[in-house]
């Protein structure tokens, strides 16, 4: 019994026992909710995890750490800090499972037992040191002030702007204020429907490796790694499917948020938690113009949130500190969005430099050490993420836009140096997308114009130091306008129809200049202040004179009251030696009034999108499919819209078309070569021909045309507003051709001839497309063509206009800009007409050329009987692991209608197979006669180097906090020693 008495009495024995009770409560209340109640998997384990953290505390604070509090509000906050803290971990450990479940392969089970210990241990330093700690509850009257402070200044920098975002989202009827959603542009096109697609794994618990939704098949893991690795990005598993448009922006309002919070508490950190003006400046980083131009592109935000904590780490080093801050941070950034994780790393060499060059004392050893030490952590950052870092950095160097990317051989300006100083005035719009390379998302408070000239003039601030930060700043404002700066801050890439993508680095330089000249307005002479608050009002006027900027009146009349008003409270507050705090307070509440009526305008320059005409084509497809009861496990589906690039993916269904930064060049020019419509990291649908249809397993068509058939497809089903077309003919993803494949040239020629060389190279058949003839249509001609009976026909417009109209029999569409492709006009069980007329652009002139082909039904019956004689009949499917057997009449070529990525990896019959490239983009194998089990299973390549590298940073991260901290107590216990001495 005493020996019982005595493990009780040991705290670490309690927690571990009662641990294991907590785990018991959240297992058998999932259990529970699931089985019993038939709860939905997310709710119930939401609903779990919160009654296992609530029992968690009552024990733990009773029990295990026997904390005392004094009154309901000091209970209710070390409660409030004990949840916050398990939903951290909480985080980790869904992130933590997902990650060795759907990445590793580690049975999901075995995942959570080996997460539970990490979890129970951070737990446990969480409530030892942060909750349940009184020696930080009673700490000294003195310290108290500045932490509740330095707490409101965080709570409240990040409330503020997360509230005007809902206000701004409400007044734009966002749902579920209203029927719109806040995703335009990319956002739209794709990430709602990678974020669909990410949803799904998650809650089904399927790979991360690979997605054949969209493509044709793609790395998913780098599509992970390019646009949702955030941590954050796993709330969308507590929405449902229809409702990821909420799930987005309420992301977006968080992601602001954290944007406010973080940087009100680095500057919070900065002036010693004096005052509450940090809440000012960090509403006007969170609410400036380049988060609400280019909120919709929400993985750049968890990146840009973290700046301040960055710099925050490399203030530290600078000081002779650890670098822990700055490496988490840092490899928080990179992990969440390798771009502007990239912005960050160059930034931070260039602070880092600018920090010690403003420094007073610079003894070489300490600059040499802190080298050492901001060197060894900015690697260990870059290593903790090269889990994503890695496979996202091989996957790019297969795409479009890399491939024909150079650096820049003259240097030249894409403005004048001062022409967008102007994007500082108030009420300009903010841009969300630009044609050009010029446009600067610099607005973030009228005020910041008058204090950085304040800053200049600011003798209580050093004459290196202000010299130090006004020369970065610059160089950040010169960089908009050099190509070749402009170029290495986009990842040494040519920044494209988003200009500017680091202005966010430009802006937070210009707020920490702003905020240290505020604190010192009280401090300095009259004129100065003066000064420095009349001349810009000034240079407005004379700019609104002279009409630069080419804004309407409104921006410079808003600009120069607002400029008017702060003049006149900036000068009470200097003057008037009483109520200073209330006359500073005020000035900060205008400023917040100011940027809070920003970001509600610029939302509602930016524009939103219906929700419900997107989750009706949504339902209706998974509605249609239900009905269908399709037995085939896979099978590729489109839409025959362009209103939604990635159609297929955010419906539900495997298909050819994606729109991604990380598409392989290869299958977007194996596009291009099939007439294809296809451009930089992206294809569409228009112009796939019956042969391509059916060789790239296109079994389902999704389309509101009113018509029987469509393409060759027929109609089977239709549920409002969308029908559901079905093609008997789709080919499996393996089937056998003539090994001549391997000759397959898809340079060769134009589109029909590289489908008749691919005919003539798999079946042997002679070429059955034949051109019919050649048409030159002036501006608003119009060609009528003959489609005769039992006849495929298409046409092909060799040089693109402003607008092209078809009308047939099956369909009346028109295509505008992108149209010099191939269009398929159907065939008819009778003889048809069909309409083309063609618009010019502007200045356009002559004619353009349109190619007629045909191709007779019965010649084409036999190239698909020959292609389909033998086929891989899957046995087992998923994204990442497939599995099939096929039966081989004799040695050929079995050719996959799946990218060619270098991270599959083939077996038949359990051996590995050498794979090779069919027409540059597709994937096919050597097969010998006879009956063969096929295997194929995926790795993203990079993905084990990578993780190892992870694995290996982050324990020697942790080693490095070890030893820093034994060099730390060793340093105080000599102290005392050195103090007897004396």
């Amino acid at each position: 019994m005493e020996k019982v008495k005595k493990l009780y009495r040991n705290q670490t024995v309690r927690y571990i026992f009662f641990g294991g009770c907590t785990t018991l409560v959240n297992l058998i209340s999932y259990a529970i909710f699931r089985g019993v109640l038939q709860i939905d998997i997310t709710v119930a384990n939401v609903l779990s995890i919160f009654l296992a953290i609530l029992f968690a505390y009552v024990v733990n604070k009773i029990f295990v750490f026997e904390s005392k509090t004094k009154g309901i509000w000091e209970f209710l906050g070390e409660m409030a800090q004990f949840i916050g803290m398990r939903l951290s971990t909480m985080f980790i450990e869904v992130f933590g499972v997902v990650y060795m479940s759907c990445v590793w392969k580690i049975p999901d089970m075995i995942s959570k037992l080996m997460i539970q210990v990490v979890v129970l241990v951070l737990n446990y330093v969480f409530s030892k040191i942060f909750v349940f700690n009184e020696e930080r509850r009673h700490s000294s009257g003195k310290d108290q002030p500045r932490r509740k402070r330095r707490r409101r200044n965080t709570i409240l920098g990040f409330a503020i702007p997360a509230v005007a975002m809902t206000i701004a989202f409400a007044v734009n009827e966002v749902s579920p204020f209203g029927d719109r959603g806040i995703l335009i542009i990319d956002s739209l096109h794709q990430y709602l429907p990678f974020f669909t697609e990410f949803h799904e794994k998650l809650v089904n618990s399927e790979s991360l490796r690979y997605s054949f939704g969209g493509g044709l098949g793609i790395n998913f893991w780098a599509t992970f790694a390019y646009y949702f690795a955030s941590p954050l990005n796993f709330l969308i598993v507590l929405f449902p499917t229809s409702m990821m448009m909420e799930a987005m922006a309420l992301l977006v309002i968080l992601k602001i948020g954290f944007s406010g919070g973080f940087f009100a508490y680095y500057l919070s950190r900065r002036n010693h938690d004096r005052n509450y003006t940090p809440i000012l400046f960090a509403c006007m980083f969170a609410l400036s113009n380049f988060i609400i131009g280019y909120y919709f592109n929400l993985m750049w935000l968890d990146s840009i949130a973290v700046l301040p904590i960055v710099m925050l780490g490399i203030e530290e080093i600078v000081d002779g500190k650890s670098g822990k801050i700055f490496a988490a941070s840092l490899a928080f950034a990179l992990f969440s969005n390798y771009y502007i994780g990239f912005m960050l790393c160059v930034f931070s060499c260039l602070y880092f430099l600018m920090l010690w060059c403003i420094k007073k004392k610079r003894e070489i050893r300490k600059v040499l050490r802190s080298c050492l030490n901001f060197g060894w952590y900015a690697l260990l950052s870059g290593g903790m993420a090269a889990i994503v870092l890695i496979p996202a950095y091989q996957a790019l160097g297969m795409t479009e836009s890399t491939s024909g990317n150079s650096f820049p051989t003259k240097i030249k300006l894409y403005t004048g140096l001062f022409s967008q100083l102007t994007q500082h005035f108030a009420a300009v719009e903010p841009i969300t997308i630009a044609d050009t390379q010029v446009g600067l998302n610099a607005y973030c408070g009228v005020l910041v114009m008058m204090l950085v000239l304040l800053y200049l003039l600011d003798k209580n601030i050093s004459l290196r130091k202000r010299i130090g930060y006004f020369v970065l700043t610059a160089f950040l404002y010169v960089s908009f306008d050099v190509n070749v700066l402009n170029y290495i801050w986009h990842g040494f890439h040519t920044q494209n129809g988003l200009p500017n993508r680091f202005a966010f680095l430009y802006i937070a330089m210009l707020l920490v200049m702003s905020f240290d000249a505020f604190g010192h307005i009280r401090l300095l002479p009259r004129w100065r202040v003066s000064f420095a608050f009349l001349v810009p009002p000034a240079v407005t006027a004379f700019v609104a004179y002279k009409g630069i900027g080419d804004y309407p009146w409104y921006v410079y009349v808003i600009t120069l009251l607002a400029m008017a008003v702060y003049l006149f409270w900036i000068l009470l507050y200097r003057l008037k030696k009483r109520r200073v705090a209330v006359m500073r307070n005020v000035i900060v509440c205008l400023g917040v009034v100011e940027m809070v009526a920003s970001s509600i305008y610029g939302v509602c320059c930016n524009g939103t999108v219906s929700k419900s005409s997107y989750v009706e084509e949504q339902t209706a497809y998974h509605t249609m499919m239900e009905r269908r009861d399709e037995t085939n496990l896979f099978y590729r589906m489109e839409m025959d819209s362009q209103r939604m690039r990635n159609a297929n993916m955010f419906l539900g269904g495997d298909g050819m078309v994606l729109f991604s930064s990380t598409m392989p060049a290869a299958t977007v020019d194996l596009c291009k070569a099939l007439g294809i419509e296809a451009r930089t990291n992206k294809n569409g649908y228009i112009g796939v021909t019956k042969l391509m249809n059916d060789v790239f397993g296109i079994r389902y068509i999704v389309s509101k045309e009113n018509t029987e058939t469509l393409y060759q497809f027929k109609r089977v089903d239709y549920e409002n507003p969308d029908g559901l077309f079905y093609n008997e003919d789709a080919l499996s993803i393996g089937f056998m051709v003539n090994e001549k494949v391997k000759d397959w040239d898809t340079h060769s020629g134009t589109p029909m001839e590289v489908q008749n060389q691919f005919i003539n190279l798999t079946t042997g058949y002679e070429p059955i497309i034949k051109l019919d003839r050649t048409v030159e249509l002036s501006d608003q001609e119009t060609c009528t063509i003959k489609l005769p009976k039992g006849s495929q026909v298409y046409v092909q417009l060799m040089t693109s206009v402003e607008k092209l109209e078809i009308s047939t029999p099956e369909y009346d569409k028109t295509y505008n800009r992108y149209n010099d492709h191939m269009y398929n006009l159907g065939c008819m069980e009778e003889d048809q007409l069909a309409n083309v007329t063609v618009t010019f652009k502007e200045g356009q002139s002559g004619t353009v050329k349109l190619k007629i082909y045909v191709c007779h039904q019965d010649e084409y019956e036999k190239v698909h009987e020959a292609l389909a004689e033998e086929q891989m009949e899957l046995t087992s499917f998923a994204d990442d692991h497939i599995e099939g057997t096929i039966t081989a009449k004799e040695s050929r070529t079995l050719m996959f209608s799946i990218p060619y990525d270098e991270g599959w990896e083939i077996k038949v019959d359990g051996e590995n197979v050498q794979q090779y490239r069919i027409g540059e983009a597709l994937m096919g194998i050597d097969l010998e006669a006879g009956e063969h089990q096929i295997t194929l299973s995926y790795t993203p390549p990079g993905l084990w180097l990578g993780s190892f590298l992870s694995i290996v940073c982050i324990a020697l991260y942790l080693a490095t906090m070890m030893m820093e901290r034994k060099n730390q107590l060793r340093t105080q216990r000599r102290q005392p020693e050195k103090s007897k001495v004396l």
